[in-house]
């Protein structure tokens, strides 16, 4: 028995079991998405090409597409196996028809992930929020939905079709902009020489957050704006102060957190005073009044 007739009885067994046919399938169908994410993988880890987040999306990309594309052809193959696909291409208009209302959703979320990945919105990595409601790490990003990690660690997977606003806080550039309120009480010149020794100090201990321009220069250090509001708050009287400056994005939360922590220790050590509850004054019922009232 030669190698040719050895291979083709075992072809010839396999063809009379559906079973393992479909069990051989689905492990080539396997092995080969291991081996092309794999060698996509390698690539990048050799190659100095793309960045980590541009790397790291393409990886993600190429997942899902061989994901819905495997799970395709299997499902065609195995739909082979029982309906005569000759005949089924035949009415295929009608039939395909009927599949693009039942998936209307699905293929709605499949286009506006492919163009979404070509207008290059967001990437793996980035700190996004979507729709004014959901923010959170982007951690992989499919040509259906997409998963971000909220801070609290909670996945959460988003189809495309559901995302209508998108602020991506790691494109371009990032403003630090810290709004306080004070009370009537404090004198604005000594408020304004108050946040001006803030900005000093951050400009000082926080410069290397900054964004530079080709010369080296900040772009815009951190400075104060002045009074920008006045009862802000409903709630609260007083007026608004505020300090701005241009950030890199990647430390734009934690250079803002510094620069709170700045603006409190030094309205402590002076001790500003805060806004005062706004109350409610109603005007005494004088006499009269009461006694028509009684009346």
């Amino acid at each position: 028995m030669n190698i040719l007739t050895f291979t083709q009885e075992i072809l010839d067994y396999i063809d009379n079991f559906l079973i393992l046919k479909l069990i051989l399938l689905g492990l080539v169908l396997m092995i080969l998405s291991y081996i092309i994410n794999r060698t996509v993988a390698w690539f990048f880890g050799k190659s100095t090409f793309f960045e980590e987040e541009i790397e790291k999306t393409i990886q993600s990309v190429i997942r899902s597409t061989l994901r819905y594309g495997f799970t395709t052809v299997f499902i065609i193959y195995l739909i082979g196996q029982f309906i005569d696909l000759k005949g089924l291409l035949a009415g295929a208009g009608i039939i395909g028809v009927i599949i693009g209302f039942a998936a209307q959703q699905m293929l709605k979320d499949i286009l506006l992930g492919v163009t979404r990945l070509s207008d290059n919105e967001f990437r793996v990595g980035n700190f996004v929020t979507f729709n004014g409601t959901s923010s959170g790490t982007v951690e992989e990003i499919g040509i259906r939905f997409m998963q971000i990690r909220e801070w609290s660690g909670k996945l959460l997977t988003i189809p495309h079709g559901e995302i209508r606003t998108i602020q991506n806080y790691n494109k371009g550039r990032m403003r630090v902009i810290e709004r306080v309120t004070v009370s009537y009480q404090e004198d604005p010149r000594r408020m304004e020489l108050l946040l001006e020794e803030v900005c000093k100090v951050c400009n000082e201990k926080y410069h290397q957050s900054l964004l530079r321009l080709e010369d080296g220069e900040p772009e815009q250090d951190f400075r104060y704006i002045g009074v920008t509001n006045l009862n802000p708050n409903q709630k609260y009287l007083g007026y608004e102060l505020c300090i701005v400056g241009l950030v890199n994005p990647e430390d734009y939360f934690q250079t803002s957190r510094n620069v709170r922590f700045e603006l409190m220790s030094v309205f402590y050590d002076n001790e500003v005073q805060m806004p005062a509850a706004n109350l409610m004054m109603r005007p005494e019922k004088s006499e009269g009044q009461s006694l028509r009232a009684n009346e």
